[in-house]
C-alpha cells in the first residue's frame, strides 16, 4: 500500500472509530463518572440573590469515603449529575469570589432538583484534579506537584498564544515562537527535546517516538475546558516523554440546554479570530461543536499563519452507570517561519524575516472513545483511540548550515486500559492498567540549494531547490506498557501510594536509500531497537488541617530516544545505539487554604538526568547527537490565590532553579562538567490582579506581570572550541493588560493590550560560538499589540 493511502485508509479508520459508540452521545456540563445500575440524577439551577444566572460554578456531590462527582454550571446557570448511585450526599456549589454552598440531600433512582443562589463573598477554590490517578481526586490527595488553569481562566484569558497562559503556572516557561509555535521549560532549560508528554483528555496526542515539541498548537486550547500541569516526571501512570512533566488539556462538555456561543475578535499584525461552540443536552445524552479559525500576519515580514481546529464530543450515560465518551478533534496550521535575529536587528526591532521561504503544515487528526463504568468501590474503562499526523516543514534553524525539508507523517492505534478497586482496610486503593500503542510512519528529508538576495544583516533566504533526498525511511513504533499503583491510609490523614510502570518500545527501521557510513548524511542500515524499563515512584501525603498539607514523592521514568534522534544520523559516528534517557526526582512540598481567602502551594525538587541526548555543535557548524552525561535540576516553586477584597483577587506564581552539567565531555578534550545548562532561566515569576466591580456585571479588569531571568546563552569557546566565557541574556519583565464586560446578558465586549511598556525582549536567546561576527542569535517577542473582540451568547 502506498504512503498516500496509507494515509487516507488512516483517516477513514480515525473518523469511523467513534461510531460503535454512536448509540450514546456526549457530556452535558457533568464531569462525573457514572455509577451502578439504580442511579439518579440531580439537576438544578445556580443564581446570585437577585435571580441572575452564576456561570461556572463547581458542583460536587460528595459521599463519605467516595470521590467527588461534579459538574460546572452553564451560561444558564444550570447543572447536571447524571449516574449518581442511591444514597446520602453532600452538595458543595463554589466559585471564586462567591460564598460557598452546602446542602445535604439524598438522591434516589429519579431526578433530584437542588437549586442554590450564591452570594459576593471573598473566597478562593481548592482545585479538583484527574491527572494524578486518571480519576476525579483533591490536589491535596496528590503527592505530587499538580497546577490546574481552569477552564473558565483560560476562555478568559483569550489567549493568541498557548504562552500567554500557561506563563501563569510557576515554573513553566513557553516561549512564543512563529505562529504558535513553541518551546517550553518545566524543570527544564527552553528546549524542543521530548521532555514532556502531552495529552487531550488524558490520551496521548502523539506517539512517543513522533515527538512534535509545538504540540500544543495541535490542541484547541482557547475553548478547553481547562488545563492541568503534573511537575516532573510522570507518576507509575505515564511513561516515556514524561519527565519534564505532563500537559493534559480537558475538553469541554455539552451544556444543559441548547446554546450557541460566537466570539470574534481582531488585533494589530492583522490578527484575527473567530470562536464558534454550540451544543444542548437531551436526556442521557449530549453533545459539544467547536470551532476555531484563527489568522495573523505576524509584526514580522511574511511571517503569517492559519489556524483551523473543531472539537466535537459526545457524552452517553447509561442506566447501568456505564458512560461513553467520544471525542474527534482535527487541526490544520499552515504558518511562515521566521529564523532568529542577529543582535543588530535585536537591538533596532528589525521586522526583516531572513527565512520567508521556511515554513510549517501541520494537519493532525485524532478520534477516541472512552468507555467507563464506575460502582462505589471499583471501576473500570477501556478507550481506543487513533491519530494521524502530518509535517511538512523546512526548519529555519537549519538554513545557515544544513538546509533541508522534511516530510514526517505516522499514524497511531491504540488503547488505553485501566481498572480500580477500593479495598475496606486501611482505605486502601489499587489502580492496575495498561497503555498500548502501534504507530507505523514514515520519514522524507531532502537537501536544499538556497537562492539569496542582499548580504550583511540584510541577507534573506528567499527560495529553495531540492537537490538529493538524503533520509527516506519507514518506521513503526510500538509499545505495551503495563502498570500498577496502590494508595492506603493508615490514619485519617495520611496518605501513602506507591507504584511502577513497565515501558516495552520497539522501532522498525527499513531504509529506502542505500546505508551509507561516511559524507555529511550517514544512512543507518535497516534495523530494530527495543528498550525496555521498569520505572517505580513512591509518596506520601498528610493532612494536617485544611490549612496545612504535606506531600513529598520520589520518581523514577525515562525517555526512548525518538526515530529522529535514532535515525536521522547525520555526522554523528552511531545513532541507533544511542541510550535511553533516565530519570530520578524527589520533591516535597506543602499546600493549604487560610480561610476562605488564600489558597497556597510550595515545593522544592531535586532531579538527575542521566545518559541525556544532548546535542554538540561542532566548529564547522554541524550538530552531533550523543548520550553526554548526566545533568541536575534543582528548585523551589510556589503560588498563590488571595481575595484581597470582594472584588480585587491576586494570583501569583515565582519558582527559582539552578540547572547544571554533571558531566558532559563531547569530546576527550572538552568538557562541561560544573557549568549551567543554556537557556535554562534562573527565575520565573507572574502576577494577575483582576478587579471585578459591580459595574462590569460579571466582567473584570486585570493587569498581569510575567518575569524571565537572566540564563546562559551559550559560552564562548576557545581556539580548540573548550567552553570559556559564559554569555548572558539579562531576562525581562512585560505586562499586560486585560477586560471585559457584560454590555447585555448575552453580549460581552472584551480586549486585551500584550506587552503594554513596548518592551524589547527575547522570547529566547542562544549564543552561536561559529558565528564569529553576530554570535548572539535572538527571537524576539513581539511588540505592543491590542486586541479587541465581541462574545454573543445564545442559551434557550
Amino acid at each position: 500500500m502506498s504512503r498516500t493511502a496509507r494515509s487516507r485508509a488512516a483517516l477513514a479508520v480515525a473518523l469511523l472509530l467513534p461510531f460503535p459508540a454512536a448509540l450514546s452521545a456526549q457530556a452535558s456540563p457533568a464531569s462525573a463518572t457514572t455509577q451502578p445500575a439504580r442511579a439518579g440524577l440531580v439537576e438544578g439551577r445556580i443564581t446570585t440573590p437577585a435571580g441572575a444566572p452564576l456561570a461556572d460554578v463547581l458542583v460536587l456531590l460528595q459521599a463519605a469515603g467516595g470521590p467527588p462527582r461534579g459538574a460546572m454550571t452553564d451560561d444558564a446557570g444550570r447543572y447536571a449529575i447524571r449516574g449518581v448511585p442511591e444514597g446520602p450526599y453532600t452538595l458543595v456549589a463554589r466559585r471564586v469570589g462567591l460564598g460557598e454552598q452546602r446542602r445535604a440531600l439524598t438522591v434516589g433512582a429519579g431526578a433530584t432538583r437542588l437549586d442554590l443562589a450564591l452570594a459576593e463573598e471573598a473566597a478562593v477554590v481548592a482545585p479538583v484534579v484527574v491527572s494524578a490517578t486518571r480519576e476525579t481526586q483533591r490536589r491535596a490527595e496528590a503527592s505530587a506537584t499538580i497546577d490546574v488553569l481552569d477552564g473558565a481562566e483560560v476562555r478568559l484569558a483569550r489567549a493568541a498564544h498557548p504562552a500567554q497562559v500557561l506563563k501563569r503556572v510557576p515554573g513553566v516557561y513557553v516561549s512564543q515562537l512563529s505562529g504558535e509555535g513553541h518551546s517550553m521549560a518545566i524543570r527544564q532549560p527552553i528546549t524542543t527535546k521530548p521532555m514532556y508528554l502531552y495529552l487531550e483528555d488524558g490520551i496521548p496526542t502523539r506517539a512517543t517516538g513522533f515527538f512534535n515539541h509545538n504540540a500544543l498548537y495541535e490542541v484547541n486550547i482557547p475553548q478547553s475546558g481547562g488545563i492541568e500541569v503534573l511537575k516532573g516526571p510522570g507518576t507509575a501512570l505515564y511513561g516515556s516523554d514524561a519527565i519534564g512533566g505532563v500537559v493534559n488539556v480537558l475538553t469541554r462538555p455539552a451544556p444543559a440546554a441548547p446554546s450557541v456561543e460566537i466570539a470574534t475578535e481582531g488585533g494589530g499584525y492583522g490578527y484575527g479570530r473567530m470562536l464558534a461552540s454550540g451544543g444542548t443536552t437531551r436526556g442521557r445524552d449530549g453533545v459539544r461543536a467547536d470551532l476555531n479559525l484563527t489568522r495573523m500576519d505576524g509584526w514580522r515580514d511574511r511571517n503569517a499563519y492559519d489556524r483551523q481546529s473543531a472539537t466535537v464530543r459526545w457524552d452517553h450515560f447509561g442506566d447501568d452507570g456505564l458512560t461513553i465518551r467520544t471525542t474527534v478533534t482535527g487541526t490544520r496550521v499552515d504558518q511562515n517561519d521566521a529564523i532568529a535575529q542577529d543582535s543588530a536587528q535585536f537591538a533596532t526591532r528589525d521586522p526583516l524575516n531572513r527565512s520567508p521561504l521556511a515554513f510549517r503544515t501541520v494537519n493532525a487528526l485524532r478520534a477516541a472513545t472512552t468507555i467507563e463504568r464506575q460502582t462505589e468501590h471499583a471501576s473500570w474503562s477501556v478507550a481506543p483511540y487513533a491519530r494521524h499526523n502530518v509535517l511538512d516543514l523546512l526548519p529555519n534553524w537549519q538554513l545557515t548550515f544544513d538546509p533541508q525539508r522534511w516530510s514526517t507523517r505516522s499514524t497511531s492505534y491504540g488503547l488505553l486500559a485501566k481498572v480500580r478497586r477500593d479495598v475496606a482496610p486501611l482505605k486502601a486503593r489499587v489502580i492496575a492498567g495498561a497503555d498500548l500503542d502501534l504507530s507505523p510512519g514514515s520519514f522524507v528529508a531532502d537537501s536544499l540549494r538556497l537562492f539569496r538576495s542582499g548580504s550583511g544583516v540584510t541577507l534573506r533566504y528567499d527560495s529553495a531547490q531540492a537537490t538529493r533526498t538524503v533520509y527516506d525511511y519507514d518506521v513503526t513504533y510500538r509499545q505495551a506498557s503495563p502498570y500498577v499503583q496502590a494508595e492506603l491510609a493508615p490514619t485519617a490523614r495520611l496518605r501513602v501510594d506507591a507504584g511502577a510502570r513497565y515501558d516495552w518500545m520497539s522501532y522498525d527501521y527499513t531504509t529506502n536509500l542505500a546505508p551509507t557510513q561516511v559524507g555529511r548524511w550517514r544512512v543507518p542500515e535497516s534495523t530494530t531497537r527495543t528498550y525496555t524499563r521498569l520505572s517505580p515512584k513512591v509518596g506520601v501525603t498528610y493532612e494536617a488541617s485544611k490549612a496545612l498539607g504535606l506531600f513529598a514523592s520520589w520518581r523514577a521514568g525515562f525517555r526512548a530516544p525518538s526515530q529522529g534522534q535514532l535515525f536521522t544520523q547525520g555526522t554523528t559516528a552511531n545513532t541507533v545505539d544511542l541510550a535511553p534517557v533516565k530519570v530520578a526526582s524527589s520533591e516535597m512540598g506543602v499546600r493549604g487554604q487560610l480561610g476562605r481567602r488564600v489558597l497556597y502551594q510550595a515545593s522544592a525538587y531535586d532531579m538527575t538526568i542521566r545518559d541525556d541526548i544532548l546535542t554538540f555543535t561542532r566548529p564547522d557548524g554541524l550538530r552531533e547527537a550523543r548520550n553526554a552525561g548526566t545533568t541536575r535540576h534543582r528548585g523551589v516553586e510556589a503560588s498563590v490565590g488571595a481575595m484581597l477584597l470582594p472584588t480585587l483577587k491576586l494570583d501569583a506564581s515565582w519558582s527559582v532553579s539552578a540547572q547544571r552539567y554533571v558531566t558532559y565531555a563531547p569530546t576527550s578534550a572538552i568538557s562541561y562538567a560544573g557549568l549551567d545548562i543554556e537557556q535554562a532561566p534562573t527565575q520565573l515569576g507572574n502576577a494577575l490582579l483582576s478587579w471585578s466591580p459591580r459595574v462590569l456585571k460579571g466582567g473584570r479588569l486585570a493587569a498581569e506581570w510575567s518575569h524571565t531571568g537572566s540564563y546562559v546563552a551559550g559560552y564562548a569557546l576557545d581556539a580548540q572550541s573548550r567552553p570559556t566565557t559564559p554569555r548572558t541574556y539579562g531576562g525581562h519583565d512585560v505586562l499586560h493588560l486585560h477586560a471585559n464586560a457584560q454590555l447585555t446578558h448575552r453580549i460581552e465586549l472584551f480586549g486585551r493590550v500584550l506587552n503594554v511598556t513596548d518592551r524589547n525582549y527575547a522570547e529566547l536567546a542562544g549564543f552561536t560560538f561559529n558565528d564569529r561576527v553576530q554570535p548572539y542569535q535572538y527571537t524576539p517577542g513581539a511588540p505592543r499589540t491590542v486586541y479587541a473582540g465581541l462574545r454573543y451568547n445564545w442559551t434557550r
